[in-house]
C-alpha cells in the first residue's frame, strides 16, 4: 500500500467518523430545537390561558381594554399583543413589532399557534378565544418572542461547530502521525526486504564469481609457470614478448582478485584515527596514481573529527570516491566538507564536474556497473560495502551539469 492508497486507509475512517459526529449532532440540535419549540408552544398556550382569565376578570368589573393593556406592557417576552372582539375587529393593542400589530385577515381564521420573522428574531403567535361572566366573546392575539431560544439554537451551533473543529484538528495530528509511522514503518519494511533480496542476489553474484574465479586461475597459474620457465629459454629477440604476456597474465589475475574480493564479507578491525588523516591518505594514493594538476583541492571540517573504523577498509572507500570525482571533473574543484554532528559525521565530497546521467544514478552503487572505457564497476560498490560495514550509510546527489555530491554518513565522531 502506498501513497494515495496508504492516506486513504488512514483518513476514510477519520473522515467518516466526522461525517456521523455532524449527522448526530446536526439531528440531535434539530431534537433539541424542536423539543424545545414544543414547550415554547405550550408556555404560551399556558400563558394565553392565564392572560384570559386575567382579562375576562378585568372586563367583568368594568375594565376599558385600552386600560387592561397598560397592565400587561412591562412583560419581557410579550412581543406584542391585542384583545379583538366576536367579530375579531382589534379593540386595544400594544407592540414592540416596529410599532404596529402584524395581524391581517389573513390570520383571523388561523387556529393553531403560527411562527413570525421579524428584526429580532422569531415570534411564536396564537390567536384564542375567551368569554367574560355574561357570555361575551373576545379574542386574544398573543405575540411571544422566541429569542432567547434562538440565541440558545445559535450558541449550541456555534459550539457544535466549535466541538468538530476542534475533534478535525486533533484527528488530523492524530491520524497524521499514525499515517507518518506507518508510512516509515513501510519503509524500513521495504528497506530490509529490499537489502535482504540485495544480499541474497550478491550471495549468487559471489558464488558464481568464487567459482569462476577459481576455475580461470588455475590455468592462469599455469600459463604463468610456462611464460616464467619460457623468459629463461627463449632467444632474447622474443623476450620482451614473453614478459608482455606475463604482465598481461598477472593483470588479469588482479581483476579477478579484485571481483573475488568486493564480493567477499568485510569484518572491519577498528581503531580511533582523525578522519582528516584518513582523507589525506586516500588523497595521496590517488594523485600518485593519476596527478590532475588542473583540479583544485579543498577539504574542510567543523572540528577535529576522530572515528574508530577500519582504517585501511575507510582508506579504500575514500579513494573509490575521491577517484571517482577526480574521473569526472577536467577543469574545477573536489572537496570534502566534514560536519559533525551530536551523534554521527557527515563527508560530503563536491565535484564540480560534468555529473551523472539522472538514468544512471540510481545504479551508480551497483556492482559492476560502469560508463567508463577501463573500468570494472566495484569501486562504488565497495565504497558502499565499506560505509555500511561501519553502519553508516551513502548517498549521491548529481544536478544535470552542476557536478555530483557523494553523502557519507558514520556513526561517532568524537574529538580528542
Amino acid at each position: 500500500m502506498r501513497g494515495k492508497g496508504l492516506l486513504l486507509f488512514f483518513f476514510s475512517p477519520f473522515i467518516g467518523i466526522l461525517a456521523i459526529f455532524f449527522i448526530f449532532s446536526t439531528l440531535n440540535r434539530s431534537f433539541i430545537q424542536n423539543k424545545s419549540e414544543s414547550l415554547v408552544r405550550e408556555q404560551l398556550t399556558a400563558t394565553a390561558e392565564i392572560f384570559k382569565i386575567n382579562l375576562a376578570h378585568l372586563l367583568d368589573e368594568g375594565y376599558a381594554p385600552e386600560d387592561i393593556l397598560g397592565l400587561y406592557e412591562g412583560e419581557k417576552n410579550i412581543y406584542y399583543f391585542a384583545i379583538l372582539d366576536e367579530r375579531k375587529n382589534i379593540l386595544a393593542w400594544s407592540s414592540r413589532y416596529e410599532g404596529y400589530l402584524p395581524f391581517s385577515s389573513l390570520d383571523s381564521g388561523r387556529t393553531e399557534p403560527w411562527i413570525l420573522s421579524s428584526p429580532l428574531g422569531r415570534i411564536s403567535n396564537r390567536l384564542s378565544p375567551f368569554n367574560r361572566r355574561d357570555g361575551k366573546l373576545y379574542y386574544l392575539y398573543l405575540g411571544y418572542s422566541l429569542r432567547s431560544l434562538d440565541e440558545m439554537s445559535a450558541r449550541s451551533r456555534r459550539y457544535s461547530l466549535l466541538m468538530f473543529l476542534f475533534l478535525g484538528a486533533v484527528g488530523i495530528v492524530f491520524f497524521w502521525g499514525v499515517f507518518e509511522l506507518q508510512k516509515k514503518y513501510l519503509a524500513k519494511t521495504e528497506e530490509a526486504e529490499e537489502a535482504h533480496r540485495e544480499k541474497e542476489r550478491y550471495r549468487e553474484i559471489s558464488a558464481f564469481t568464487s567459482a569462476v574465479a577459481h576455475e580461470i586461475k588455475n590455468p592462469l597459474n599455469s600459463l604463468s609457470l610456462l611464460l616464467e620457465l619460457l623468459h629463461g629459454n627463449v632467444h632474447s629477440d622474443i623476450k620482451d614478448e614473453v614478459a608482455l604476456g606475463k604482465a598481461e597474465l598477472q593483470k588479469i589475475a588482479r581483476i579477478i582478485d579484485s571481483f573475488s574480493g568486493s564480493l567477499r564479507p568485510l569484518r572491519p578491525v577498528k581503531e580511533t584515527i582523525s578522519l582528516r588523516e584518513i582523507v589525506a591518505d586516500a588523497h595521496d594514493a590517488l594523485l600518485r596514481e593519476a596527478p590532475k594538476p588542473g583540479v583544485e583541492w579543498r577539504y574542510s571540517e567543523s572540528r577535529p573529527v576522530f572515528l574508530k573504523v577500519d582504517r585501511n577498509l575507510l582508506i579504500q572507500c575514500f579513494l573509490n570516491v575521491l577517484r571517482n570525482a577526480y574521473e569526472a571533473t577536467d577543469r574545477g574543484t573536489v572537496a570534502v566538507e566534514v560536519e559533525a554532528r551530536r551523534k554521527k559525521v557527515v563527508v560530503r565530497v563536491i565535484d564540480t564536474g560534468r555529473g551523472i546521467e539522472p538514468d544512471r544514478l540510481p545504479r551508480v552503487f551497483d556492482p559492476f556497473f560502469t560508463t567508463k572505457d577501463k573500468g570494472m564497476g566495484v569501486g562504488l560498490y565497495l565504497a558502499r560495502k565499506i560505509v555500511e560495514a561501519h553502519e553508516g550509510r551513502i548517498g549521491v546527489e548529481s544536478p544535470p551539469g552542476r557536478g555530483t555530491t557523494f553523502t557519507i554518513q558514520l556513526p561517532g565522531g568524537g574529538h580528542e
